[in-house]
């Protein structure tokens, strides 16, 4: 659950137990304000498995790979996700997609260059959104690695869990999302390299985020 923002603030704190994901707000811009409204997701979840792993929710729509082609080429990265959903993870300001590539670096791969007539959506670009401790994760299922920081505090995915270098906390802003990451006593946002050769920690506002659901 997002709870509500305090009057005039666009930024609100996404911390909230499993119990509660079904009640999610969408962002809904009126005029030049933003204004927050309950709604529901219809989300599939088998519910948690060992380690409070979530498995997928499946994808209703026959032409997902279609849809997700499209929403990536509008730049309609606007899902408000939940655990137990698969995520493609896009930087909003450069239309790249968050990627595990070989070894587990993290690589934004640009949309715009694939080919996206009748090709299914690569696997590396695909998260599984999960939920330990009150904290968000993120699951490749390209390979069963989560997203977090090695020993030398660069973003990879590599872990097989999902433990304190592992956890998330999403910040919902006008438009998308920050991924903050805990940082000694507090937390730091992600940010995504100008080069696309992967993503830090950093002291900046961070990059906005945007996700879209996707299938297995």
């Amino acid at each position: 659950m997002l709870l509500p923002a305090p009057p005039n603030s666009l930024v609100s704190v996404w911390k909230t137990p499993t119990s509660a994901w079904a009640c999610i707000y969408r962002l809904v811009d009126i005029m030049s304000d933003t204004a927050y409204a309950y709604g529901t997701e219809s989300t599939t979840m088998t519910g948690s498995t060992q380690n409070d792993l979530f498995t997928p929710a499946t994808e209703l729509n026959d032409d997902a790979s279609i849809r997700i082609w499209i929403e990536l080429g509008r730049g309609n990265a606007t899902h408000d996700p939940v655990p137990g959903d698969i995520l493609i993870i896009v930087d909003k300001t450069y239309g790249r997609v968050l990627s595990r590539h070989p070894a587990g670096h993290l690589i934004l791969d640009n949309v715009s260059e694939y080919d996206t007539t009748n090709r299914p959506i690569p696997m590396r670009w695909k998260w599984l959104c999960t939920d330990t401790d009150y904290f968000i994760g993120f699951r490749n299922l390209d390979k069963p690695a989560f997203l977090g920081r090695d020993d030398s505090w660069n973003l990879v995915a590599r872990a097989t869990a999902q433990k304190g270098h592992e956890n998330f906390m999403l910040v919902k802003q006008r438009g998308g999302y920050r991924i903050q990451s805990p940082h000694w006593y507090g937390f730091r946002p992600l940010s995504a390299r100008a080069d696309g050769a992967g993503v830090e920690v950093q002291e900046s506002s961070g990059t906005q985020w945007g996700f879209i659901q996707a299938s297995e």
